[in-house]
């Protein structure tokens, strides 16, 4: 009788430890160096979500969409999150948000010989800006004092600047650098980056609301996260993934 009762308490702790840990389809699009399915680990941020997660028990699976269908099968159910996500209203009604995980930064890029400098919106008044289309800043360069001009890709605008084409193009920082290292040489050493950025945004996980425990392994990844910066962990991990992103780019 008491080795059937150890062995129900052996089989009840094992199903109670599996079951607490999960295993997440995360969600993501090609934004290199953050994520893409050719880089190393699926890029910083798919590297980072996965430390954190695991430290909190969990493991992680990361599948790569069109980011507008990225979000409907997060909204739908059928992927359980985002993997980098900045906030925004609508999305909140049908994700839940981590604390933010790591912050960027979109900057401008200018011609070296241009004194242009940047302090506010109104230093963009009667510019040319080279943007692409789909892009989360444009609502914030709506006023029609700025001049968009609209293309498909960052190699795009980078060669368009360095041709004097348009006056400023703007991007994510790691991404613009990481770019600008493998233009050719003429247009890497026509081109550098604003000192002040134009904007500084924290990205964030989602979970769906449909996934049935999406507060506890919010709670998880928060306590993990938390756990990690307090150790020095995280901001190791953050600087050694940084240098290996990008290695040594061009900078002013």
């Amino acid at each position: 009788m008491k080795l059937k009762y150890a062995l129900i308490v052996i089989i009840f702790l094992f199903l109670n430890s599996t079951l607490g840990a999960a295993e997440l389809k995360m969600g993501g699009t090609e934004w290199s160096p953050y994520m893409g399915k050719e880089l190393k680990n699926y890029g910083i941020a798919s590297e980072i979500v996965t430390r954190i997660f695991n430290r909190a028990g969990h493991k992680v699976q990361f599948m790569f969409f069109p980011w507008k269908r990225t979000q409907i099968l997060v909204k739908t159910g059928e992927l359980d999150g985002l993997a980098i996500a900045w906030f925004t209203k609508e999305r909140a009604k049908t994700m839940v948000y981590s604390i933010p995980y790591i912050n960027t930064a979109i900057v401008l890029i200018k011609r070296k010989n241009d004194p242009f400098v940047y302090n506010n919106i109104k230093d963009l008044y009667g510019k040319n800006i080279g943007v692409i289309i789909g892009y989360g800043y444009l609502k914030k360069i709506e006023s029609d004092k700025i001049q968009k001009t609209f293309v498909k890709s960052l190699k795009q605008n980078l060669q368009k600047l360095a041709n004097g084409r348009i006056d400023l193009t703007m991007e994510e920082k790691l991404n613009a650098q990481k770019t600008i290292a493998v233009m050719p040489k003429e247009v890497q050493d026509s081109l550098t980056i604003v000192e002040n950025p134009f904007e500084i945004k924290e990205l964030h996980i989602t979970l769906s609301k449909k996934l049935p425990n999406h507060k506890k392994l919010i709670d998880d990844f928060n306590t993990a996260l938390t756990s990690m910066i307090k150790d020095g962990s995280y901001q190791q991990m953050i600087k050694r993934l940084t240098r290996r992103a990008l290695g040594i780019l061009p900078h002013e």
